[in-house]
């Protein structure tokens, strides 16, 4: 088995990229990426895997497509549960964030209504997502509308949320 991983420079800062042959594993910020330690998540779920430095293209594609303001919908990655233990709880949160448009937010109460789970849960798990922009947990923002809580700081979710407006055309004044 094997998968490869790259640096993706990015107009955000640097994003670490781990890709298997179906697709992408993790889209992390740096300091994140060291925390998550995917390399030891990823060998826990397959003993004999080969980790190499490779162009990790059908992540990097999307994200050069998404950065160019002409991102196609990220499908829903169902090999992530090959990989990673994840709950029934994480896999809804992570489909209803799929389900957030382009330049558009919900509130983590939003998230919560539309899973049936409690708004410190949805938090929780929302902070658990490790393919940061192709799950769009950037769109989650507090009840009142106010930037609260992304991994990858208030600075770059404001960046990626007003990305988002300039390529659905929003012009804010």
């Amino acid at each position: 088995m094997h998968v490869e991983w790259t640096t993706y420079a990015s107009p955000v800062g640097a994003l670490t990229v781990v890709e298997c042959e179906a697709g992408p594993l993790v889209v992390e910020f740096p300091h994140r990426a060291a925390t998550v330690k995917w390399a030891v998540r990823l060998r826990s779920a397959i003993p004999e895997l080969h980790i190499a430095q490779g162009p990790c293209r059908v992540t990097t594609l999307w994200l050069d497509e998404y950065f160019t303001g002409s991102a196609r919908p990220f499908p829903f990655p169902d090999h992530l549960k090959r990989w990673f233990e994840l709950s029934p709880a994480q896999v809804a949160v992570f489909k209803t964030l799929r389900k957030i448009p382009l330049g558009e937010t919900r509130s983590y109460e939003d998230i919560a209504r539309a899973t049936r789970l409690h708004p410190r849960q949805i938090g929780w798990l929302v902070a658990a997502n490790h393919l940061a922009i192709l799950l769009p947990c950037h769109r989650v923002v507090g009840k009142d509308g106010s930037l609260v809580g992304y991994g990858g700081g208030l600075a770059r979710k404001r960046w990626l949320l007003d990305h988002e407006l300039r390529t659905a055309g929003v012009v804010l004044r």
